[in-house]
Parts: C-alpha cells; structure tokens; sequence
C-alpha cells in the first residue's frame, strides 16, 4: 500500500465525536466494513474506536494467543 493510500486511509477513518452528538452513530457503524475501524476523535485527539463486531473478536483472540505465550 502507498504512503497516500495509508494516509488517505487514516484519514477516512477519523470521526469527529460531534457526529455522534448529532445522531448519525447508526450511519457510521452502517458504514463499517469488516475490517474497518473507525476513531472517534475529541479535541483533536484520538479517544475511542469502533470496531466490528468480528475485528474485535479477532483482537481478543490475537490477544489470548499472546498471554499464552
């Protein structure tokens, strides 16, 4: 993946955290794909992020098999 790719990626994935005050939470989780995340950001910082269901059982999982090691 190119520089731009990732950066323009990064991008698209921030949320500002005014768009879920203003109710469009269901519009953004509608828009995910299955490895999408997206970063909701406050103040210009990054503060929370919302997964798919699937990704974040794939983080669990990845994360299990490293305490094991």
């Amino acid at each position: 993946m190119s520089t731009k790719s990732v950066f323009s990626t990064m991008l698209n994935s921030l949320v500002p955290i005014s768009q879920l005050n203003q109710g469009k939470a269901s519009k953004i989780i509608d828009s995910l794909g299955p490895d999408d995340i997206k970063i909701i950001v406050k103040n210009n910082e990054p503060m929370a992020a919302i997964v798919p269901i699937s990704r974040f059982s794939q983080l669990i999982e990845a994360e299990e098999s490293l305490k094991e090691k």
